[in-house]
């Protein structure tokens, strides 16, 4: 009798013991955060680029085209065109155009004859103000 008492009494604390540990939840997986997308760095070329030449307009404007060789950023560029008299540094015009193609033409404003200008292009992402990339020149008009 005493054996079928400790038996029960066995059986009891060990069903106690079951029924009273803690269930552990498993802790969920975070979501995965959606991938970081890095804008290529803005890349262009000038057509006809002058290099480090003086640049020539046979007419009273000189046009050029502002084609963009990297990766166009999701929201497309800003181009900027200041033209200044050189060196004295008189603004003759300064315009804004916002694309989202690769090549844009571009003309300057009337030019005097026998007067050199310094011509900067500076091309912005419009997602990214620190993604740009400036170039100047110089044209004269023959």
């Amino acid at each position: 009798m005493v054996n079928r008492s400790l038996a029960f009494s066995l059986m009891m604390m060990v069903a106690l013991t079951i029924s009273c540990t803690k269930k552990t939840t498993p802790t969920p997986t975070p979501p995965t955060p959606p991938p970081v997308v890095v804008e290529d760095n803005i890349l262009f070329t000038l057509d006809p680029d002058p290099g480090t030449t003086t640049a020539t307009a046979s007419s009273g404007i000189y046009s050029f085209k502002v084609i963009l060789s990297s990766k166009m950023p999701t929201t497309g560029i800003s181009i900027d065109i200041t033209t200044k008299t050189d060196p004295a540094g008189t603004l003759l015009e300064s315009k804004n155009i916002k694309s989202t193609v690769a090549s844009n033409d571009i003309s300057t404003g009337t030019l005097a004859s026998g007067t050199l200008y310094s011509v900067t292009v500076v091309v912005t992402s419009q997602k990214t103000a620190s993604n740009t990339l400036t170039r100047t020149f110089k044209v004269a008009r023959k």
